[in-house]
């Protein structure tokens, strides 16, 4: 039996205070005011994630929240060396530790729980052909990865380092190469069942 009752969307606090739970995790830290006011004031991923959940209750300001979001994006994109658009709907618990470089084109969808280290670009393959990519929970995209085009990558996937992925990953599964296959067996050792 199926529940009727819709889900609320998470607001961009819970999303934030995913995004510090992620860091604290990750760190082997308490979720503490200490850990926190480390994060804010010295971690530029953090900043990065806080900047990103500021422009999506900004926007919810009546006349200036567009204005407001914008000049969040800009003052993010000159201090981090990122672009990430103001319309890619990313979900919390999100951690870049290196987040130098990292792409994130207009309309990508990110799930909840991912993981994106330096260099990391996920966008469109070419103007002419339409598209983003779509990403699961608890992704890994590793260093210089590029995530191209209308694909799908499914919860727990792994994309190695320097991977150019064109097409679909399944869940629970790797996929390394330029351009990206998928290893064999990765699933059974992440323990999904497909």
């Amino acid at each position: 039996m199926t529940d009727a009752t819709p889900t609320a969307r998470p607001s961009p606090f819970d999303k934030l205070r995913q995004d510090f739970h992620a860091w604290a995790k990750a760190t082997g830290r308490p979720a503490d005011f200490r850990l926190l006011l480390r994060l804010v004031l010295l971690e530029p991923g953090f900043q990065l994630a806080l900047s990103i959940r500021l422009q999506e209750a900004a926007i919810r300001v009546p006349l200036a929240g567009r204005l407001l979001r914008r000049l969040l994006w800009y003052g993010a994109t000159i201090s981090t060396g990122c672009h990430i658009a103001p319309d890619a709907r990313i979900g919390g618990g999100l951690y870049m530790p290196h987040p130098t470089g990292i792409v994130i084109g207009a309309g990508t969808v990110v799930g909840s729980h991912v993981t994106l280290f330096q260099q990391v670009t996920l966008g469109r393959r070419e103007p002419e052909r339409a598209g983003v990519p779509s990403l699961g929970d608890h992704c890994r995209i590793s260093a210089g990865a590029k995530v191209l085009g209308d694909i799908a990558l499914g919860d727990h996937v792994t994309v190695g380092a320097n991977a150019v992925v064109l097409g679909d990953i399944p869940a629970g599964h790797t996929a390394v190469g330029i351009p990206a296959r998928i290893l064999a067996g990765t699933a059974k050792r992440a323990g999904i069942d497909i």
